[in-house]
């Protein structure tokens, strides 16, 4: 802070400019400059009210006019500089509160492979040994694990009608060119299905986008009628599933097995 001689001497035209050389050689940026000339012309202002018997006329005998100016020029980047400050931080904030809210796919897979990590499930459990029979009994072959996911409120939901595979979450291609160009073309595949009560039903595979960088495999058809309603002990919200898939038949039909691994909430 300045001291008595610097605040008396802010009212003589040379040691005003000298005042403003020395708060610029002292001072870091513009905010701090005016901050400190401002603090020791307010205190020179506040001795000379209390030592002057008379009013003082500041365009007299006080800061001249183009003094003023320029502390209202400082005064005008300062408050530019702290709202520029604050908006920056604004920013930030929101950035980083928008990214928290929709992580992208990459640190949303991240997240769900060390939540199964932590359940012991990182690397996933085999198929289960009554999930094999039924597949072979069928004349199963090629049996990949597609996905495991935790279920989700909206897998169950009988508006939505589906359940949701997403691409970035499935682990092997389980599809043949075929499959894949009817697909693109968002025409529908009927499969076998072995629903968790190792019931076997059928279904549709379709592909949906979902918003413009991501998009799902999903099973629809009687999903709610036929699966949900006749597996309801299975399937609730947070519980881990598995899907299979697998080949039947000598036009090596699609098929999927859903497999339960871990409890959801109870009602």
């Amino acid at each position: 802070m300045s001291n008595s001689n610097e605040v008396e001497s802010c009212y003589d035209e040379d040691s005003w400019e000298k005042l403003k050389r020395r708060v610029d050689q002292e001072s870091g940026d513009e905010c701090q400059k005016l901050k400190k000339l401002t603090s020791i012309v307010i205190q020179g202002f506040v001795n000379r009210l209390l030592t002057e018997p008379t009013g003082i006329s500041i365009e007299k005998e006080g800061i001249k006019r183009e003094d003023q100016s320029y502390l209202i020029h400082k005064q005008k980047e300062h408050t530019a500089c702290h709202n520029d400050k604050q908006q920056e931080m604004e920013k930030e904030k929101k950035k980083k509160k928008k990214k928290k809210a929709n992580p992208s796919p990459r640190e949303g897979q991240d997240e769900i492979m060390k939540k199964f990590a932590a359940l012991g499930l990182e690397p996933p459990p085999d198929m289960p040994e009554a999930f094999k029979i039924c597949v072979q009994d069928m004349g199963g072959t090629e049996i990949k694990l597609v996905i495991q996911k935790f279920i989700r409120v909206a897998d169950l939901d009988p508006q939505q009608n589906r359940m949701s595979m997403p691409l970035k979450q499935v682990r092997c291609d389980f599809l043949n060119e075929v499959e894949k160009e009817k697909l693109s073309r968002r025409q529908a595949i009927q499969i076998v299905f072995v629903e968790p009560r190792v019931v076997v039903s059928e279904l549709n595979l379709n592909k949906w986008d979902v918003g413009k960088t991501s998009s799902s495999y999903v099973l629809n058809g009687p999903w709610h009628k036929n699966v949900v309603k006749n597996n309801g002990d299975s399937l609730k919200p947070t519980a881990v599933v598995q899907i299979w898939s697998f080949r039947v038949g000598t036009d090596s039909k699609l098929g999927f097995a859903l497999v339960k691994v871990r409890d959801g909430e109870q009602d």
